[in-house]
Parts: structure tokens; sequence; C-alpha cells
């Protein structure tokens, strides 16, 4: 039995943002809760927010992002994923890649691979790339699938992967020798 040839899925992304509430402790008053929307970039697949799929049963949203925030830490942490999303090593894959292999895709807002995230297995053909069981990896055990949405693979077009993900590392990259250039 031939196994259906499945029509590879276009990966792009989009601005989007998320509430962070940051609250200030204070002896003998009331403590003070500020409130603000972060922009980050979010992962699309054929047009749909990747964070759609990962509903709950029921529907609540996953809450996980990329590390590709409008914040002035980040940028290093969005380049390392993006470089792993690549499959490209290098000394600052350690916190968006587990033990495992597998690759951080979406993460815990405070950016910690520790929280858990949810990841996938890439594997790449000459041809296609392949995020295979993408689903939530627990940050301590790295166990997978610790939650209860199921896991799932999705298949991109190589070239056109490569265009979307480079595009990116590029303004990223960007934003970090800014940041580099600005403090020295």
């Amino acid at each position: 039995m031939k196994t259906p040839i499945r029509t590879p899925s276009a990966l792009g992304w989009s601005w989007t943002s998320y509430e962070q509430t940051t609250t200030v402790m204070r002896l003998f008053r009331k403590d003070l809760h500020e409130t603000r929307q972060v922009p980050v970039v979010e992962w699309l697949i054929d047009g749909e927010p990747l964070t759609e799929r990962l509903r709950f049963p029921n529907g609540t949203p996953y809450e996980d992002l990329t590390l590709m925030h409008d914040a002035p830490h980040f940028p290093p942490s969005a380049v390392a994923s993006l470089r792993a999303l690549l499959l490209l090593a290098g000394p600052e894959q350690e916190p968006v890649g587990f033990s495992d292999g597998r690759v951080g895709i979406l993460y815990c807002p405070c950016g910690d691979l520790y929280c858990g995230a949810v990841s996938a297995d890439i594997v790449t053909s000459e041809d296609t790339v392949e995020w295979r069981d993408i689903a939530h990896q627990d940050g301590t055990t790295e166990q997978l699938g610790v939650s209860e949405i199921p896991a799932f693979t999705v298949t991109f077009e190589r070239s056109a992967y490569e265009s979307t993900i480079n595009t990116l590392l590029a303004e990223w990259a960007a934003r970090v020798d800014d940041q580099s250039g600005s403090t020295s």
C-alpha cells in the first residue's frame, strides 16, 4: 500500500502581541501592576497561527510563544532558535534545544526552555523539512506529550522554509548587531 503524498504546508509568520503583566510588590503599600502589550512573531502554517492548532480540548489557547519578542534581551535567543530550526549547530543552542535533539518551536513567555516548550524533531530531505511529532516537552524530565494536545507533524517545501527562516534570521541578527553596537 502506497503512502499518500501530502502537499507541503507553507511556513509563514506575522507580528502579534501578548499581554504581559508585571507586579511590583511594595512593603506597607498596595502592589503595583503594570500591563503592556509585547510584540512577538507568531508562526503561521498555511496562514493559520500554530497556536490555533495547539488549543486544548476545552478550547483554551496554548500560551507559549516564539523567542522573537520585541524586547531588548530576546534577539540573541531569537537568533539561536532560528539557527536551530535550520539545524545549524552552535554554542548558543543550549537554550533552544533539548538533549534528545528536539528543537523548541514555542516557549514560555519568559523564554526559559526549562519551563517546557513545544518542540519538534526536525528532519530534512533534499526537498522537504518536517517538524515531526510537534508536542509539549517538559523542561526538566524532557518527557513528551505532557499536555492534552496530541502530537502532529507538518511538512514544508525545503527552499521556501529555508527562505522564510533565513529572512527572519537576518532581521534578528541585525537586531543583535544593533544592540552590540549601542553598548560598545
